[in-house]
């Protein structure tokens, strides 16, 4: 007869065999003339030359309607500054520290683009905050310290300034057919 635990054992292994998932040591076997763009050196270094490229990232209209869309439909800052600078770090476009170091002036940034589209950001997500305080990585313990220092009225002079001038251009999207009136 089988064991079941030994049999749960081997359907579990059976089943992490049958996913998608690199073998440990695999990236030391790539191609170094074709390296990963994580695997390069970083395109930024210095904290103020990478927000002027964020900024300019994020203004372009594609992008720029796409966040303040996000941004009234209730995506917190916190979640969408999150995943704009993991994007640029799996580009290569700066390390984890200066990452990091991105995470409040892009937060910053966040808010300046929604306050000249006249939408309400959410800063944070109140529903399942206690029970994520928990599960938090270090970059969103990073996020929850820049949140307790984030006062949304107080958006630097410098950043607002640069927002205004580069979305002076950008009109706003034209509302769908298919969307409902308000």
């Amino acid at each position: 007869m089988i064991n079941p635990q030994t049999q749960a054992s081997y359907n579990e292994l059976e089943n992490l065999a049958q996913l998608d998932k690199p073998i440990p040591g695999q990236s030391l076997t790539n191609d170094p003339d074709k390296p990963l763009p994580f695997e390069q050196a970083t395109v930024h270094t210095e904290l103020s030359p990478a927000i002027d490229d964020l900024l300019v990232r994020l203004c372009e209209p594609e992008i720029f309607h796409g966040i303040v869309g996000a941004l009234a439909d209730g995506l917190p800052v916190g979640e969408m500054a999150e995943q704009i600078l993991f994007e640029g770090f799996a580009q290569g476009q700066y390390n984890p520290d200066l990452m990091l170091l991105l995470v409040e002036p892009t937060m910053y940034i966040l808010i300046a683009l929604a306050d000249m589209a006249d939408v309400e950001p959410r800063i944070d997500d109140e529903d399942d905050e206690e029970d994520s305080k928990e599960q938090l990585s270090h970059i969103e313990q990073a996020i929850e310290k820049a949140k307790d220092t984030f006062v949304p009225s107080e958006i630097p002079a410098e950043i607002k300034s640069k927002v205004e001038k580069l979305t002076e251009n950008i009109a706003p999207p034209s509302p769908s057919l298919l969307s409902k009136e308000e």
